[in-house]
């Protein structure tokens, strides 16, 4: 099983929008589970999920997923902590278990937010279940973030948790520099006319963008608007998903 986490630090900037298409495409080979770990549970919307994980652990007898064909969809999105206080984390890492032990992927549509409550939870559920420790992401940055480098510090703080995390599940002492997290590949979104010179600039001062493989996605009023579902993805995005492929296709595979 492989585990890739799209993550970006800025809402609207498509993290949601490109998980979507991401997912669907590689169901077309993998059975791909997507799991909205969203605020906005845009993609639980969109599959007209009304329940979320947490409501179901807590009692509302109402579905929280779907699945159709090779596709899964778990709403674990959330408004506040409120919402996860008091889930019975065994019951939440069972649960979780059983959705998600036939899958090839799992695909995390993370929030915003780079850390909180629900990511110690399901990245535990997950690490425990299956001796997973990889931490496979697509890093989205929309084009109004290219003079924000959030993400270096939060590269290195996501790491020393995962790893911390790790050393507990497996009761061994693991070496400082022991590095979890990869960018499997960084995704600059909703470029605008004129944002091209700020673009590369952008990306020849910055070590990661140099390493990590790079998609560029021009502003597309369409993906922007609430039925983006209905819409072919484009060009771009199916760039992405090939790239995606070729790495699960490669027997020695980071990911």
């Amino acid at each position: 099983m492989i585990r890739i986490n799209v993550v970006g630090f800025k809402g609207g900037s498509g993290k949601s929008t490109i998980s979507y298409h991401l997912a669907r495409q590689l169901s077309e080979y993998y059975n791909v589970v997507l799991v909205d770990k969203t605020y906005s549970g845009t993609i639980s919307r969109i599959y007209n999920i009304n329940n979320n994980i947490f409501s179901f652990l807590k009692g509302r007898n109402e579905l929280f997923y779907i699945n159709k064909n090779n596709l899964s969809v778990i709403n674990m999105s959330f408004l506040n902590e409120d919402d996860l206080n008091g889930i019975d984390f065994n019951a939440f890492k069972y649960l979780y278990s059983k959705l998600t032990k036939d899958s090839d992927i799992v695909i995390v549509d993370h929030s915003s937010i780079p850390h909180d409550f629900a990511t110690e939870i399901e990245l535990k559920a997950f690490m425990e279940n299956f001796r997973n420790f990889a931490y496979n992401t697509v890093l989205v940055l929309s084009g109004d973030e290219i003079p924000i480098k959030k993400y270096l510090n939060y590269t290195v703080l996501l790491n020393d948790f995962v790893k911390n995390y790790a050393e507990k599940i497996l009761g061994i002492s693991l070496p400082t520099d022991v590095k979890f997290l990869k960018i499997v590949a960084v995704i600059i979104n909703k470029i605008l006319k004129g944002q091209e010179s700020k673009l590369e600039e952008f990306i020849r001062g910055d070590e990661i963008l140099q390493r990590s493989a790079r998609f560029i996605i021009p502003y597309y009023l369409s993906l922007t608007q609430r039925h983006f579902k209905d819409i072919d993805p484009p060009k771009e995005i199916s760039d992405i998903t090939r790239y995606i492929l070729d790495f699960l296709r490669e027997p020695t595979s980071i990911l």
